[in-house]
């Protein structure tokens, strides 16, 4: 068995050992220790690469992504900012883009929560231009974002001044790449569900007004609804399962004669069904229930949820895989609209007649195309 020996003066770790003194206690040249460690096809002898790997590992030598970057290379560290930590959907993007950016491109990706605060995503921004990403997904924001356009507009220009590539996962009125669902579209699809099932009066639960995803799926749901006669009352409230019981209660009081809840997201759903069904409220024999997202939530319900699949890994997978293109250097990227479906539940139920005392339901829903 051959061993390699390595000097290191004094067995003294410097605080910050640089390749130039791993270069050194390897008794090689600095193009050689680089070689090595920065993992490059130029071949290697064997005795000198295993030099250069014990002499990094007895200096504690850690490789400088920063000044790499700088030197025109890549850093291989991607950032991810997302709206709300405590929404399910922005878990599946995170566990998507985390482990994309590991397996598919040897990287790592930086999750920033922005907790629905405009300006901690530009913060977050100017956060991650400091460190010198390679790119940035923007997942998250579309909360009052006018308000802030014009700083966001900036900070977006300046990040692409220094070669760092950018991708939004929903319409944010910026010039860069958006790989998303089509909103606009989920709102007809929930719309025209609603009206082949036989429901004429309704009440939405939508989230945040400010949100833009959730004003263009409004107006295209209410647009359609209108058509069709469809009576429907709406509120507003925060995407979580609290809210969601909360509004169920205050919609039922005021609107007693419904005959299904629509749901911004499976999260509001969830709290809707918990507390119908706890006041001995039957779903969806007396009230249908309808989420969105197909989360973890949708299965977690009992009634299982009728929800739409909205496929949020596939959209940060797809954000990701373009930000670590060749394309991402030009920005010229189209983007990419992300497929949606809807997925049939048990918390649904179609009306044979208008809804009202004895109303006939089928077992099965119908969906739509």
């Amino acid at each position: 068995m051959k061993w390699t020996t390595v000097q290191v003066a004094g067995d003294k770790r410097t605080k910050n050992p640089t390749l130039n003194d791993v270069a050194q206690s390897a008794g090689v040249s600095l193009a050689t220790a680089a070689r090595v460690l920065r993992k490059s096809n130029y071949p290697v002898d064997e005795t000198l690469k295993n030099k250069v790997e014990a002499a990094a590992k007895l200096l504690g030598y850690v490789p400088n992504m920063v000044a790499r970057r700088l030197r025109g290379g890549k850093q291989g560290v991607v950032g991810l900012i997302i709206g709300d930590m405590m929404d399910a959907h922005y878990g599946i993007i995170a566990e998507a883009v985390t482990e994309r950016a590991e397996s598919a491109h040897g990287n790592f990706a930086i999750v920033c929560n922005m907790q629905r605060d405009p300006l901690l995503e530009i913060k977050y921004l100017h956060r991650l231009l400091e460190y010198r990403v390679d790119g940035i997904i923007l997942a998250g924001g579309g909360f009052d974002q006018w308000t802030h356009h014009q700083a966001l507009t900036e900070a977006i220009e300046e990040l692409k001044r220094t070669g760092t590539a950018v991708a939004s996962l929903m319409p944010r009125g910026l010039e860069v790449p958006i790989f998303s669902a089509d909103n606009e579209a989920i709102g007809m699809t929930v719309a025209k569900f609603i009206v082949e099932n036989g429901h004429s009066k309704i009440g939405i639960l939508l989230g945040p007004a400010r949100n833009e995803m959730t004003k263009l799926r409004m107006q295209a749901l209410t647009s359609h609804l209108s058509g069709c006669a469809v009576d429907y009352a709406i509120a507003n409230i925060d995407s979580t399962a609290e809210a969601g019981a909360i509004g169920a209660a205050e919609m039922l009081a005021r609107n007693p004669d419904f005959s299904a809840l629509i749901c911004g997201s499976d999260a509001i759903a969830f709290g809707a069904v918990n507390h119908l069904r706890a006041e001995g409220i039957d779903i969806p024999g007396r009230i249908s229930v309808m989420g969105l997202g197909n989360t973890r939530l949708a299965t977690l319900s009992s009634p299982r949820l009728t929800t739409v699949e909205m496929n949020f890994a596939q959209a940060g997978n797809a954000a990701l895989d373009f930000i670590m293109s060749e394309d991402a250097a030009s920005g010229q990227s189209p983007g990419e609209i992300i497929p949606h479906s809807l997925v049939i539940g048990d918390s649904f139920a179609r009306i044979e007649t208008p809804a009202g005392p004895g109303s006939e339901r089928a077992e099965t829903p119908r969906a739509t195309d």
